[in-house]
């Protein structure tokens, strides 16, 4: 049984160390409360990662301005990034290089209905591919997309996008993986507790 309980300890400290290293995008550095930026209409760059420059960083708090009306907040802090130009985003790592998309956080901008297809890209060609619709409060997508060189969110619609998490293990397990999992440690368990 020592043996079962030791292979589990293994099993949980690496995926918590994998999961560590994981680095979250969640604006909250870029602007002052209360504003929107950092440069409107330019792009800006956030823990290493360039954005499009039809994207902004807004305050969209209780107490951020107009253009938090029907948000609430940030998924997380008070800040979000906006396609405030509308169209694609665009996101690539500063300096070139792939890196894995683990999930995300949308709303639609003001509760309003959004449409869109979020894509991973290596070398220009789409190999990760998902596709969903959300208004408000802020929904989840959970991509587990690996070595990819960029991100895009494809839509006709204007959203609000925050906590993106990159270079981490899968953010949430497949159902049938974490089923599979368990089955074979109780397995283990049970073999392990035959031959005792």
């Amino acid at each position: 049984m020592k043996t079962i309980s030791k292979l589990i300890s293994g099993i949980t400290l690496a995926l918590a160390c994998t999961a560590a290293s994981a680095t979250v995008i969640n604006f909250d550095s870029l602007v002052a409360p209360g504003s929107y930026g950092p440069t409107s209409g330019s792009g800006f760059t956030d823990s290493g990662f360039v954005f499009s420059s039809n994207m902004d960083v807004v305050d969209v708090s209780p107490t951020g301005g107009w253009w938090s009306s029907g948000v609430g907040s940030g998924h997380s802090g008070k800040f979000a990034a906006l396609n405030n130009f509308y169209g694609n985003m665009v996101m690539t790592q500063a300096g070139g290089g792939t890196f894995s998309v683990q999930d995300l956080w949308l709303n639609g901008w003001q509760g309003a209905l959004t449409s869109v297809t979020i894509e991973g890209l290596l070398n220009g060609a789409v190999t990760d591919s998902y596709s969903l619709t959300f208004s408000s409060p802020w929904t989840n997508a959970v991509l587990n997309f690996s070595a990819v060189d960029t991100l895009r969110i494809n839509t006709n619609g204007t959203f609000l996008v925050d906590d993106i998490q990159v270079n981490g293990s899968n953010a949430i397990p497949e159902p049938a993986t974490a089923a599979l999992l368990g089955l074979g440690l109780a397995g283990l368990g049970l073999a392990r507790r035959r031959s005792v």
